[in-house]
């Protein structure tokens, strides 16, 4: 728990308000912990807490990557790489984003290097963009401090 008073002191210090202004969200964004200050949502964590919540995003998100870039980076035959393309066309044309992800994720686990592209994956992402809705990571002590959207902690909890 001092670990997340931490956290909340660095938050109210950065936004410059009293820790009695800041909410722990129970639930957390992408892994990282999420807090609410007034009426906004900002995500508050550590580099390697940061990094890991970005490449669990994608590892459950393969149907937002290129069907290429997938192929590439998983070093996938030939083959397989062409199976990848065709269920994005065929997925994404239903709009069955789970069903996709899932099927990707069984094709790279088993034909690929799912480390390599995720690792490929993570390396590309601007955090500040990602997870921020003015592009910006804040670092502040310890802690990557991100302002993710208006909102309150009961949106997501």
């Amino acid at each position: 728990m001092a670990n997340m008073e931490l956290r909340k002191q660095a938050l109210a210090d950065y936004l410059k308000i009293d820790t009695k202004e800041i909410t722990v969200c129970s639930a957390r964004i992408n892994d990282i912990t999420t807090m609410q200050a007034r009426n906004m949502l900002y995500l508050v964590g550590t580099k390697e807490e940061v990094n890991a919540g970005i490449r669990s995003y994608f590892e459950h998100n393969l149907g937002d990557l290129d069907s290429t870039f997938i192929g590439s980076k998983a070093h996938l035959d030939a083959s397989d790489a062409q199976l990848v393309e065709r269920l994005c066309e065929i997925l994404s044309e239903e709009i069955a984003t789970e069903i996709l992800n899932e099927a990707l994720l069984f094709i790279v686990k088993k034909c690929g290097d799912l480390q390599s592209l995720i690792d490929s994956t993570a390396a590309e992402v601007d955090r500040g963009e990602f997870l921020a809705v003015d592009g910006v990571e804040h670092v502040f002590e310890d802690y990557l401090i991100y302002k993710f959207r208006e909102g309150r902690c009961s949106d997501f909890d």
